[in-house]
């Protein structure tokens, strides 16, 4: 059995702010993130079983708002990406498939700079401010 895949959910993205089913039986941990670091959210974590992850993806998809949220689900090796409606599968180092998933997210008016996809692999959210310091520390 292959170990769980990380779903990384926003409340605020959820039509009702109600995980779907299955989801909600594999709900971690909720906290409060600073989006862009001035909007408040809460993130939902949950542990999918890797067999099931692509159903999840496709739940997410369904009940995602129609602009300006994605969801994700990974692994080690894998980034299941649901936006509405769609998703799109990108796996570590694939710069052409997180490029393709960038496109996708564009049109749902999803800002570039949330959708560091690639760096998702090894940081939760690179887009939060200890991660923007530490960057540009790194420069």
């Amino acid at each position: 059995m292959s170990a769980p895949m990380r779903a990384i959910v926003i409340t605020e993205s959820l039509e009702g702010r109600a995980l779907p089913a299955p989801l909600a039986q594999w709900e971690d941990r909720r906290y409060p993130h600073l989006l862009d670091e001035r909007t408040p959210i809460e993130i939902i974590e949950c542990a999918v079983p890797a067999e099931r992850a692509a159903e999840a993806a496709l739940a997410l998809a369904k009940v995602l708002l129609p602009e300006l949220y994605y969801a994700h689900l990974l692994d080690e090796q894998r980034m299941l990406v649901a936006f509405p409606g769609i998703v799109a599968q990108i796996d570590r180092g694939d710069a052409a498939a997180c490029e393709r998933a960038q496109a996708v997210g564009a049109l749902f008016k999803i800002p570039a700079d949330q959708m560091r996809f690639l760096e998702m692999f090894d940081e939760d959210h690179p887009d939060a401010p200890a991660a923007t310091a530490r960057d540009g520390a790194a420069r």
